[in-house]
């Protein structure tokens, strides 16, 4: 495995876009501490994000969306995509999802995070809905689960059953991609 695959760089607009990590990985949480300083870090709590409706929810509190926000896959993606508000002034953004335990099992949970890959790549990319390029410059985007009980392996297997994501087991973690066309 090349150590482009086998490392993350959560400060760059490249690839992977979701890690999932146990919250014993040192290496995860201490790049996500060390982008603290100079971008921005947002946690979710997923004892909120149990349903579809909670996740959007949490979405839009913590990022602050648009009141305007549709609450659907569409409308997350297009807002992860653009993000709003004075907190994030074009500095890299890394969306960290606590506990995500309560999401291994949850029907939702490889489309959600299909989803995600969308909006990072579209943000990192700088590419438009239709995959053009767009004028903005691109933004560093990218999505940490930490897992406190289950194993990263049960989560490879729910995400695996979707072929719209490139998804590599490294060093004790998930990288996953959007899967190129």
């Amino acid at each position: 495995m090349s150590s482009s695959v086998a490392s993350f760089d959560l400060a760059s607009p490249i690839g992977p876009w979701v890690v999932v990590a146990r919250n014993d990985d040192r290496v995860a949480q201490e790049k996500v501490a060390a982008l603290a300083s100079g971008g921005v870090v947002r946690r979710l709590d997923s004892r909120n994000m149990a349903d579809t409706a909670g996740l959007f929810t949490e979405f839009a509190d913590k990022l602050e969306f648009p009141s305007y926000f549709g609450h659907n896959w569409y409308a997350l993606v297009d807002c992860l995509d653009d993000l709003h508000g004075s907190w994030h002034g074009r500095r890299p953004v890394v969306i960290v999802v606590e506990e995500a335990d309560v999401l291994v099992g949850r029907d939702f949970l490889p489309l959600f995070v299909s989803v995600l890959c969308e909006a990072a790549e579209r943000a990192n990319l700088s590419l438009d809905a239709d995959g053009l390029p767009r004028s903005r410059p691109p933004f560093p985007l990218h999505f940490v689960f930490f897992l406190a009980r289950s194993e990263v392996r049960e989560v490879a297997k729910e995400l695996g059953a979707r072929d719209d994501m490139l998804i590599r087991e490294s060093a004790g973690r998930l990288l996953v991609w959007s899967q190129s066309e």
